[in-house]
């Protein structure tokens, strides 16, 4: 691959200048995670970390301590990710970065959910969305919102609170101007719909995302279009779009998940990460 021959090239060429080294090796981990290979992806980071250490390229240092987490959190390594994010937005925040924080916030929140903790999910997601409070109007702190408010929508739907639950998520999702996001948090509202028996609604839901052009998407918009259909049948509700043959649905989820799945192992964070640093000679927040 040119581009990974170039970085080795550009990380030995600057190995003497601090700076220049790190925001090298940052690529190069970079290279490295979306070949899935982390060992190296990790090693490189903490080789940029190393070199970045004693300069006031905090913005830097605070990229390279995410994409660390990102790397932990994908191998269920919670704790250490959590300890990566802290980091991280320790980091933004010398560098006067408050996008910075309120991603890392988000992040730190998603570990939480995880591990149940639904009290510290508030407490992040909250402190992000009083951060974008303060920037209101700006197009670059709007567009987080719709996945803060996701975050804390599925956390109140584990705890039972399904008025609240849906309220966040039906504002996510009109708000969300990422359309593989909106997507995704579509089907988790329709999920609940699908819980409360309001099928129509749910129906709605499913259908949106269905729109979707992500292998994965589209087969968990199958999957629960299918258990819409065994709801509708036990009812004795007939499909108005004809959807009666609850087999093929099945199928059809078989082979979206099996033959069209994505060989590279992107997440939505990684997404996020590659968008924020789009066009931008310095990891610098869009």
């Amino acid at each position: 691959m040119q581009s990974d021959s170039l970085i080795k090239i550009a990380v030995d060429y600057y190995k003497d200048d601090g700076v220049k080294a790190g925001k090298a090796l940052f690529y190069y981990g970079k290279v490295a995670a979306l070949q899935d290979n982390d060992t190296l992806a990790i090693q490189a980071y903490l080789s940029a970390l190393a070199k970045l250490e004693k300069t006031e390229e905090y913005k830097l240092q605070g990229f390279v301590h995410e994409y660390i987490g990102v790397l932990n959190t994908d191998r269920k390594l919670y704790k250490d990710a959590l300890d990566n994010y802290q980091s991280s937005a320790y980091c933004f925040q010398k560098a006067v970065d408050t996008l910075g924080v309120i991603y890392v916030y988000r992040d730190i929140a998603r570990i939480y959910y995880v591990e149940q903790k639904y009290d510290s999910v508030y407490n992040y997601i909250n402190r992000a969305l009083s951060l974008c409070e303060k920037k209101k109007g700006c197009i670059s702190f709007e567009r987080v919102i719709p996945s803060l408010l996701q975050v804390k929508g599925i956390a109140k739907r584990n705890e039972g609170d399904l008025g609240d639950a849906i309220a966040l998520l039906k504002t996510a999702v009109e708000t969300e101007q990422d359309r593989h996001s909106m997507h995704h948090c579509s089907m988790s509202l329709g999920n609940i719909y699908l819980n409360l028996n309001k099928l129509d609604e749910a129906g709605r839901c499913f259908a949106l995302a269905l729109n979707s052009e992500n292998p994965r998407t589209l087969a968990g918009a199958y999957h629960y279009l299918y258990l819409l259909e065994k709801k509708l049948k036990i009812s004795g509700i007939t499909s108005k779009n004809g959807r009666n043959d609850a087999k093929r649905l099945n199928i059809r989820v078989v082979t979206v998940s099996n033959d069209d799945k994505p060989k590279n192992r992107e997440t939505q964070r990684k997404a996020d990460l590659r968008r924020r640093m789009v066009c931008k000679s310095l990891p610098v927040k869009e």
